[in-house]
């Protein structure tokens, strides 16, 4: 693993492998913060750091003045989302090397750690192994793991097949301040697609996707998640993918099934990324023109 300075980021960990760069945080985060070609990085990055929270809850539990940012690219966060889930990763992360992908852990929670464990392929696709760790009291949470994508691109999540004229194919979960007639959103027949636009409003969607994939296309390149369900109970109304946008980005969320962990134990949810040429996707294209 080759490691190199980057933008503000400090240093961070470079993989390259069958046509795919990967570069991940090493001195904050951990932030998947670059995923893509050499010339196309498919994540965002706040650079000028505009997303943060700070105030009382953080200043009582980590140090007056402390800041979360949001910094971009991939992080693995605890759902159900509250102040405790905005953990402010600013500290080097611990690093377990690998030839072609290694370990990442922030430690900086008080009661959870967080892990991104990451192999790229031969082939160019990446796989994250995303886990929470408890170091607390026993509680029920789920693994949630958020990729910030960059500005201008598409989200075509594939919707589910219906199984007969009885019964439902998916649900839809909208949050308080989404806008009902939203042009950005388009429910079709067998995609759900989210555009990335200069609209400043968010709106934010959730479903359950048994086909656990998703597609984000920017110009002609595509980038692709697969995170297989898990059998279980899922919050957020049974929601197992969310999606979130407003003028600034567009994040593509995946989480696990609840679990509860006592202390010493973890849970972990797996996607697998991939770079992908939109002419070799005439379903995800289709779907695109009509977005």
């Amino acid at each position: 693993m080759k490691t190199e300075n980057y933008k503000n980021y400090g240093k961070c960990a470079v993989l390259r492998r069958g046509g795919v760069k990967v570069m991940v945080t090493l001195d904050i985060g951990p932030r998947i913060i670059w995923f893509g070609t050499e010339e196309l990085n498919f994540m965002n990055e706040d650079l000028e750091r505009n997303v943060r929270k700070g105030g009382e809850f953080f200043d009582e539990h980590y140090g007056k003045g402390t800041t979360w940012y949001l910094y971009g690219g991939h992080r693995v966060w605890k759902s159900p989302e509250d102040l405790e889930t905005y953990t402010p990763d600013n500290f080097p992360v611990e690093c377990e090397e690998r030839e072609n992908g290694g370990r990442f852990i922030c430690r900086a929670a008080k009661w959870l750690d967080y892990a991104l464990d990451l192999e790229l392929a031969e082939d160019g696709s990446l796989t994250v192994a995303n886990t929470v760790f408890n170091k607390g009291e026993e509680r029920t949470l789920a693994v949630w793991g958020l990729t910030v994508a960059r500005k201008g691109g598409t989200l075509m999540l594939p919707l589910n097949d219906p199984t007969d004229d009885l019964n439902p194919v998916y649900n839809l979960v909208r949050w308080p301040y989404n806008d009902p007639h939203d042009a950005r959103l388009r429910v079709g027949e067998k995609f759900l697609t989210l555009r990335q636009t200069s609209r400043p409003e968010a709106i934010k969607i959730g479903t359950f996707s048994k086909k656990g994939e998703a597609y984000y296309a920017v110009g002609d390149k595509v980038m692709s998640w697969k995170c297989a369900p898990e059998e279980g109970e899922y919050g957020d109304f049974f929601c197992n993918f969310e999606s979130y946008t407003n003028e600034h980005i567009l994040e593509v969320e995946w989480l696990s099934r609840k679990v509860t962990l006592k202390k010493g134990e973890s849970h972990t949810m797996t996607e697998v990324w991939r770079v992908q040429d939109l002419a070799t996707l005439p379903e995800v294209a289709a779907a695109l023109a009509l977005a």
